[in-house]
């Protein structure tokens, strides 16, 4: 590692502060200067599936950043690329640098920033990155980097339970109906969670796109509602049906307002993120399966559980009424 930080100094011009251990990133992070000024470094495996990925993740990032704020910008080697690669004796590996992004994240509903002018805020972040993206040169559709590629986490996953299987591919036959248009599918974050923003004051700054790919619009504003209601309606705190639907309707709710100052969403669109949600089910379900232990979550199988009968039994994730939500984003 000491060498492949030496290179890195000698290719941005920076000196390592700290390493920064948070998550379950499969990649080493490091808090560097450069003038006095702060940035992240990432060191990536440099395979050849995550180069082709973070070229395509830093293309975009730079496209957004050069037109909005709330998002941390990419920065530039010496040699004027977004990413350098780096040998050294026995593999090769990925250096991705971005700046600091002010301020913190927060601990969900502990916080005292986690209320409906934060769900705002971000629902106008990600208006305007949609908004942006439909007019983005290399907004074209490919395969690799589409929800259901070959390089997803969940592409060589098998889902063990056969009753959540012919779930999935129920749901798999709906998705697959949808159309795939310029101003209803395209590049999107996926993976918008308390993790993966940074709050100061007023400003959130949005990081961590690792998980960027084509997806639906309506899905990334499912998927960031998921993981919303996780973080304060999740299936462990055991609250009544009555308190989590009425967190996600306030979500929503304040999120859409935001949203709708920064761009367009057609009510055929808002109508079907109950669809994306029931996937996202899914994907919690096969992620706590494949790689949650019992010595780390006594309580898994009880999750589980949980999950397989929302799924299998067509429930959502969380009812909300979405008549409700819509007619009120103009209030």
């Amino acid at each position: 590692m000491n060498n492949i930080l030496t290179q890195a100094a000698q290719l941005y011009g920076i000196r390592v502060v700290k390493e920064i251990t948070r998550g379950n990133s499969g990649s080493r992070v490091f808090e560097v200067q450069s003038d006095e000024q702060s940035y992240i470094m990432k060191i990536i495996e440099g395979t050849r599936e995550n180069q082709k990925h973070l070229d395509f993740e830093t293309r975009w990032t730079e496209y957004l950043t050069d037109r909005m704020r709330g998002i941390a910008k990419p920065m530039r080697s010496k040699h004027y690329r977004l990413y350098e690669i780096v040998e050294t004796d026995k593999r090769s590996v990925l250096l991705h640098l971005q700046e600091k992004a002010p301020g913190n994240t927060i601990d969900g509903p502990h916080s005292t920033h986690f209320n409906a002018t934060l769900f705002s805020r971000l629902g106008v972040l990600m208006g305007q990155m949609h908004r942006l993206t439909i007019d983005y040169p290399e907004n074209i559709i490919r395969h690799e980097f589409e929800w259901n590629g070959p390089n997803t986490w969940r592409s060589s996953i098998a889902i063990l339970d056969e009753e959540v299987r012919r779930s999935e591919e129920q749901l798999l036959d709906r998705l697959n109906e949808l159309p795939k248009e310029k101003d209803n599918y395209g590049i999107v974050h996926f993976d918008i969670h308390t993790d993966n923003f940074l709050v100061e004051r007023d400003q959130i700054t949005l990081i961590d796109f690792d998980a960027c790919q084509f997806n639906w619009y309506a899905a990334d504003i499912a998927s960031a509602l998921f993981f919303m209601a996780q973080a304060a309606a999740n299936p462990f705190d055991r609250l009544h049906e009555t308190q989590r639907s009425e967190f996600a309707e306030m979500y929503l709710t304040a999120f859409l307002k935001g949203y709708l100052q920064t761009n367009g969403l057609m009510k055929d669109w808002f109508d079907q993120i109950d669809l994306f949600m029931r996937y996202q089910m899914i994907d919690e379900y096969v992620s706590a399966e494949y790689f949650w232990t019992e010595e780390e979550y006594p309580e898994r199988q009880w999750y589980l559980t949980w999950f397989k009968d929302r799924i299998c039994t067509d429930q959502p994730y969380v009812s909300i009424n979405y008549e409700n939500v819509w007619n009120n984003r103009i209030n």
